[in-house]
């Protein structure tokens, strides 16, 4: 049945906003599973033209609800003035909406000119959208929040996928699940008197059975904790430092002594780590004399080694953002410097061209990029660790892992999300992180969320956001691998390589249709 230009459009965007639900802070995750069904069924019929904007539409609307975030950050702490952060905020999910647009059109497009056979089209579009998630995450130094797999962390059973196949698999599964769904209603929907094609809905319900039973049978029945280590107790820190006052130089002493406090209270229950967040302290901590001698005194006062966030200045004139490992004696036992900067946020891209943020964003387009993943050793125990937004890229973390990592620690500020669903949105992140790795991953946010995390993805503690605290946990070192962390990204790059087949194939048929 043929479906007014009104009707499409409106089931395309609710597709997006029923996809934004899955997320937090509304944590619907099972909508997922049938979230993209109305963007299937307006597809039906349509011109590859039209589907592009469908599917524009689905991902504006998607993005548009779920990081409307973005408008505080820019205004409070980037200074823009309103107007100009809703023109950013709108750029942004214009940028990103056009991976939903891409997929909807490479779908339609493929039905008029590849000819293939509508059964495997559920089959199809879960590897077309699984490798446009791949190119997101790094394309244009990539920014991957929010990809549809991350809506089942907190379902037990479905993000245990994760460990043999990263987000990725998750993404591939909830896509096959509602082009099935699309196929059986498009079926049923059929108009009386037509012979009803069950080849064309049995195969692609066949495939999707057996891709649910296999992630049934792979977390209940295969996977194992492969953490069966010694285990060691730690201490989070959150400091709660507002941002708007975090870098004047007269509020450095209260947040020192802030965390000064904390740490002494965390060092109570002696833990053999305690974590501070990212750059809390507001001060150059190789630099600044007295401040820096308090800091280094800490951990010899407590008997406990300390990992601290810190910006340093690198002999090169550029500023990093540092996490620092202090010994029981006080002194620098290593370091590891950020690589994976914000754009827009730590560093300007294409910054000939896009001169003029400099004096619209303040504090951006001065940092240096870190090397190498470095482990750290904790009395044998080996750890590394992710600086904020590093949390988000799947091999980046899972190269910490391969170096020998047993446990994982993400520091963090996360004050510049204000109070919205977006720090809720990095844990769930951060919760896949551990379960591809098959290691603990504890987490210490200035602002919240502060958390430990179990291999199973389960958030076994955490904290309420904007409160000051300190989080205690018990976690066990891996011994064992995932096959995620073995092979890692093997499923994303299968489909990247069918994308690009695809995509040849299309255009070897536009040519030919040219001839």
């Amino acid at each position: 049945m043929p479906l007014s230009r009104v009707v499409r459009l409106g089931s395309a965007v609710t597709s997006g906003f029923a996809c934004a639900l899955a997320f937090p802070p509304w944590d619907v995750g099972l909508i997922a599973f049938v979230g993209l069904v109305p963007l299937f069924l307006a597809l039906e019929g349509a011109t590859p033209r039209q589907a592009a904007w469908l599917g524009y539409a689905t991902g504006l609307s998607f993005h548009l609800a779920a990081i409307w975030w973005v408008i505080n950050t820019m205004t409070t702490y980037g200074r823009l003035p309103l107007g100009l952060s809703l023109v950013a905020l709108a750029l942004l999910c214009g940028v990103l909406a056009g991976y939903t647009a891409g997929f909807a059109w490479l779908l339609v497009a493929g039905r008029g000119r590849l000819k293939y056979s509508r059964a495997v089209e559920p089959i199809l579009a879960a590897g077309l959208w699984t490798a446009l998630e791949f190119l997101q995450t790094y394309l244009l130094s990539g920014f991957p929040w929010n990809l549809l797999g991350y809506s089942q962390y907190r379902q037990p059973t479905v993000r245990l996928l994760a460990a043999a196949a990263g987000v990725y698999g998750i993404s591939a599964l909830v896509l096959l699940v509602n082009g099935a769904l699309a196929s059986g209603l498009l079926l049923a929907l059929r108009p009386q008197g037509e012979m009803p094609r069950w080849r064309g809905v049995l195969l692609p319900a066949a495939f999707t059975c057996v891709a649910i039973l296999a992630t049934i049978a792979y977390a209940r029945v295969i996977w194992r904790d492969p953490t069966g280590g010694p285990s060691i107790r730690v201490g989070l820190l959150q400091g709660n430092i507002d941002q708007s006052m975090k870098w004047e130089r007269s509020y450095q002493k209260a947040t020192l002594d802030i965390y000064e406090r904390l740490a002494r209270q965390a060092a109570v229950e002696k833990p053999a780590l305690i974590v501070w967040p990212e750059t809390a302290i507001p001060f150059f901590l190789r630099r600044d004399g007295e401040l820096s001698a308090r800091v280094y005194g800490l951990p010899a006062q407590l008997g406990t080694p300390m990992l601290i966030g810190s910006p340093d200045m690198g002999d090169d004139g550029l500023a990093y953002n540092t996490a620092f490992f202090l010994g029981r004696e006080g002194q620098i036992r290593g370091r590891y410097d950020k690589r994976h900067l914000v754009p827009f946020g730590e560093y300007v891209p294409l910054h000939r061209i896009l001169f003029f943020l400099d004096k619209l964003v303040v504090g951006i387009g001065d940092f240096g990029r870190g090397q190498s993943a470095t482990v750290f050793s904790l009395d044998g125990a080996r750890f590394g660790v992710m600086i904020c937004y590093e949390i988000i890229f799947p091999a980046e973390v899972r190269e910490f892992v391969r170096n020998s990592a047993q446990f994982l620690v993400n520091i963090t500020n996360d004050a510049w999300f204000g109070r919205s669903g977006a720090p809720y949105q990095h844990l769930a992140m951060a919760s896949l992180r551990a379960v591809e790795n098959g290691t603990y991953l504890i987490r210490a946010a200035n602002t919240g969320v502060t958390a430990v995390i179990a291999p199973s993805g389960e958030i076994l503690a955490q904290t309420d956001i904007f409160t000051e605290a300190t989080l205690h946990g018990t976690i066990r070192l891996r011994q064992g691998e995932t096959p995620y962390s073995r092979y890692g990204d093997v499923l994303a790059w299968i489909c990247l390589v069918f994308l690009i087949a695809y995509a040849a194939a299309l255009a070897r048929c536009a040519w030919r249709v040219r001839e």
